[in-house]
């Protein structure tokens, strides 16, 4: 059911309604809205995005567009409310922002209520030591998620949008082969996966595309329950199936501009699809090119009131460095005072010296008065400089100090924000990381039991004193080597589970003491563990290991069955037994696995 929105100039009304072939969706009145739009390079990724876009054009949600590839600009010709942000001025930018001053962002998204598309990629010229495409996302999304913060403490929680192409590369794991995790790629990492595990909160409904789920921080999409893929990427394909609870047949069958779904807020929880997206309206620059639209008079007057403001915080900027290069001026015009006169003390120095020695060496003669009244001079015009010194090194103590207490409160103050966004960071990591840690903790304090019939070894037949002790058939013989074989399979096998982790312990013996097969690993993991939202990656991975060491059998159709049965059949499979004996075998694993 949509919203009806109401409009920036009074009364109207617009449908919030996204559509997007077979599926709808209002991402408006959706409380806590996050979806995960995914496609590898040419599938319709953008397209997608495009369209979200374009049929919310009429609507007057406060929206913040983040991009670096230009697919997302020409929707401004179906929505003349959109202003394109950049770092200078040139074609296609309606205002210029320099990276410091985007921290005013937030405000005016959810103050004035604006339609803002940053294009991050016009920040790359400013480069140097990291990644300032990243720093600029990273002030950006810190600002919005900054003031909805403070709206929604007092009260006044307004909604708005967030969309993010290309979230892989602003959000990468440490492991994606780009970019280089320097430290404004961790920042901007961080404020992503805060606005998106605690954007809902305060009103920010959260639009995230991507082309790679395997280079993507999972944080980003941790909370997300509603999925729109693309044909993904065939190192995804498995991951994208498990997070649509589809056939990985399914995902590689898809044609371009095709989408399967899933969500609460989206299909109600059901899969849709395979459904085609329509083609978007605003054109597609990589495959035509266009004329950019004449900004409206209403939003040329708004433009011109930021730039003014922008221009005001420049000067005051300017003044404030004025200053601090005047203070070093004169701290420098000091020094050289100081050199000149150490210099003319150093050579007053000398002369005292050598009218000290001509009076010493005097004979009491008119010379000798003479060379005192002039070394009396020498002593009054030394102790003058010695004064003049004091004074200068007093005033230069103090310059210092004030230089040094200026220098400091910004060092400190530029540290302490840079830390501030470095440790959100850290914790939003953490805060994802302890999600799984908690989930894995509250799965082993579960008690797993599995019930195992062992046969009782066989009592020794007594004989009489008389009787005399029968010699070792051969049928005995082969029961002691066969024996022995079935000991060493087991073996082989028990030392191999005993290399797995507890928690890869831990799914294995879910999967044998549930004895059948489940839909996916997703549905494996869940059950094993009893989480509630989507698995982690270090839950895939465990899944994958006991998958490749054969315990765990992964069926064509991405159904996880048992397989530890199968596996000491393969074990024994040269030595020719029946099935009683594999049966027995089975069950001495299964008993060192529950002692495990």
């Amino acid at each position: 059911m949509s919203a009806q929105t109401e409009l920036a100039d009074g009364g109207e009304t617009a449908d919030s309604t996204v559509t997007l072939g077979d599926v709808g969706f209002d991402p408006v009145a959706t409380q806590d809205f996050r979806l995960s739009v995914e496609g590898t390079s040419g599938t319709g990724k953008s397209n997608t995005l495009a369209v979200i876009l374009e049929d919310l054009a009429d609507v007057s949600i406060p929206t913040l567009i983040i991009e670096r590839l230009g697919a997302l600009s020409p929707v401004r010709l179906e929505d003349e409310d959109i202003v394109v942000v950049g770092a200078r001025e040139e074609e296609g930018v309606d205002l210029a922002v320099g990276l410091e001053d985007l921290d005013q962002i937030g405000s005016w998204i959810l103050d004035r209520g604006m339609k803002i598309l940053l294009d991050v990629s016009t920040y790359a010229d400013y480069e140097q030591d990291g990644s300032r495409v990243h720093e600029a996302a990273a002030r950006a999304v810190r600002s919005l998620n900054d003031r909805a913060h403070e709206k929604y403490r007092s009260g006044d929680r307004t909604k708005s949008l967030l969309v993010v192409d290309e979230v892989h590369y602003l959000a990468p794991k440490n492991s994606a082969p780009e970019p280089e995790l320097d430290e404004h790629v961790k920042r901007c990492r961080g404020q992503l996966i805060k606005v998106a595990t605690e954007g809902g909160n305060k009103g920010i409904s959260v639009v995230s595309g991507y082309q790679r789920r395997a280079f993507l921080h999972n944080g980003v999409i941790q909370l997300c329950d509603d999925y729109i893929a693309h044909k993904p990427g065939d190192e995804d394909v498995d991951r994208t199936a498990d997070a649509l609870r589809c056939s990985e047949d399914e995902l590689a069958n898809l044609g371009t501009g095709e989408i399967l779904a899933r969500g609460e807020s989206i299909t109600d929880g059901d899969l849709v699809g395979p459904t085609k997206v329509r083609k978007r309206r605003s054109p597609d620059p990589r495959e035509e090119s266009f004329e950019l639209p004449e900004t409206p008079d209403e939003l040329s007057n708004v433009l011109e009131e930021i730039q003014d403001d922008v221009e005001a915080e420049r000067e005051r900027r300017a003044e404030r460095e004025d200053e601090l290069e005047r203070l070093r001026e004169e701290n420098e015009r000091l020094r050289e005072e100081k050199a000149e006169l150490e210099e003319e003390l150093a050579n007053v120095d000398k002369l005292s010296d050598a009218m000290e020695r001509l009076v010493g060496s005097g004979n009491g003669g008119a010379g000798a008065g003479a060379a005192a009244e002039v070394g009396e001079g020498v002593q009054e015009l030394q102790g003058r400089v010695d004064e003049l010194k004091q004074e200068r090194d007093r005033i230069q103590d103090q310059l210092d100090d004030v230089q040094d207490e200026r220098d400091e409160f910004a060092e400190q103050n530029e540290a302490l924000q840079e830390a501030v966004a470095d440790l959100e960071a850290d914790v939003q990591e953490f805060r994802s990381a302890f999600e799984g840690a908690r989930e894995d903790v509250a799965a082993l304090v579960e008690t797993f039991e599995v019930d195992v019939d062992l046969a009782p070894p066989a009592e020794p037949e007594t004989t009489t004193d008389d009787a005399a002790p029968e010699s070792p058939t051969s049928s005995t013989v082969e029961s002691s080597i066969m024996a022995e074989f079935q000991q060493d399979a087991v073996d082989r096998i028990v030392s191999t589970i005993e290399n797995l982790n507890e928690r890869q312990r831990r799914l294995l013996k879910y999967i044998e003491a549930h004895g059948k097969t489940v839909s996916s690993q997703k549905e494996w993991a869940q059950r094993t563990f009893g989480l509630q939202s989507n698995p982690s990656s270090s839950h895939y991975e465990d899944m994958s290991t006991v998958i490749d060491h054969g315990f765990v059998r992964k069926n064509k159709n991405g159904s996880i069955a048992p397989n530890i049965r199968e596996k000491v059949e393969a074990e024994l499979g040269n030595y020719d037994v029946d099935d009683a004996t594999i049966e027995e075998t089975y069950e001495q694993v299964l008993a060192e696995l529950a002692s495990n």
